[in-house]
């Protein structure tokens, strides 16, 4: 009877443990601690910690699929082999949504470790936590007596009168960089490029917004004009203006506020405003004489 009794008991526990599962099979539980060495700094956090940000490479990570997967350290931790700065500044900012429950961390206004700003943004795309921006070189919106050229990716002035063309990317976190080919400029008389904050309601002189912050041309001057929270300045840092052919690169990093241009003509120079404040930005460009051509690379 006794040995009745424990083959019983035995099939009754094999059975239990059939219809629980294995380890590995067993749905991951919203509240298990998970242990972490990031770049030799150990973190101890909560599985719904790691998983709140909805189709981010985190979640998918910690969802339990693939904890038998994960390179362990000899503590038993999970691995991963990333700064441990920057990393606990993402703990940080993802247990603060949690506890005061605003939703989704705004990334873009989070201030990475003091001179890791690259890593920290390359990092949070990685996790896929906030994408770097995809710059894609069309405009948006065009004022009267502009039209589109070859695609969306250019825009002709017609007829004499300002008239303003804005991109249709939305800058709104990181750093992106994109670049002008100036076709044609009569005279080299007048051509204005640079940002301007998303959603403005403008008028034919939009290079005068408040939000408006770029370099233009000023035909008969040493001194062109630049435009610096739609206030002009001339010759700001040695800007002379364009001239028809120009190539210009620019590059906005929205989180510092600093806006940099370079001409190819001027292979020497580098051309920044700093003190941009934080928000939505577009590409901005400004044209006055008939045939005048910009493309947006």
């Amino acid at each position: 009877e006794k040995v009745q009794r424990e083959k019983t008991a035995l099939v009754d526990e094999k059975a239990a443990m059939a219809e629980l599962g294995s380890p590995e099979d067993r749905p991951a539980d919203a509240k298990d601690l998970i242990k972490l060495n990031v770049g030799g700094r150990c973190f101890t956090t909560r599985r719904r910690t790691l998983t709140q940000v909805e189709g981010s490479v985190l979640e998918g990570m910690f969802s339990g699929r693939w904890d038998q997967s994960f390179e362990l350290d000899d503590e038993g931790c999970v691995f991963l082999d990333l700064d441990p700065d920057c990393f606990a500044e993402v703990l940080h900012q993802l247990r603060l949504s949690q506890l005061t429950g605003h939703g989704e961390v705004c990334w873009g206004k989070v201030t990475p470790p003091e001179r890791r700003e690259p890593y920290f943004r390359a990092m949070l795309d990685f996790l896929g936590l906030a994408k770097m921006p995809t710059f894609v070189p069309h405009f948006h919106m065009l004022y009267q007596g502009l039209t589109l050229g070859d695609g969306e990716s250019s825009v002709v002035s017609a007829g004499d009168g300002h008239k303003w063309a804005i991109g249709e990317t939305i800058l709104e976190a990181g750093t992106c960089v994109w670049a002008f080919k100036v076709h044609a400029l009569a005279n080299n008389y007048w051509c204005f490029l640079g940002v301007i904050a998303a959603g403005r309601q403008l008028n034919a002189r939009s290079f005068c917004d408040p939000s408006s912050y770029g370099w233009a041309c000023s035909a008969g001057s040493a001194q062109a004009e630049c435009y610096i929270g739609g206030h002009a300045v001339h010759g700001w840092n040695g800007w002379s203006g364009f001239h028809e052919g120009d190539e210009v690169t620019m590059q906005l990093n929205v989180d510092a506020g600093v806006l940099s241009m370079k001409v190819a003509r001027l292979p020497l120079e580098v051309f920044r405003f700093s003190g941009l404040p934080q928000g939505a930005w577009r590409v901005h460009v400004n044209l006055y004489t008939n045939g005048d051509r910009v493309e947006l690379l």
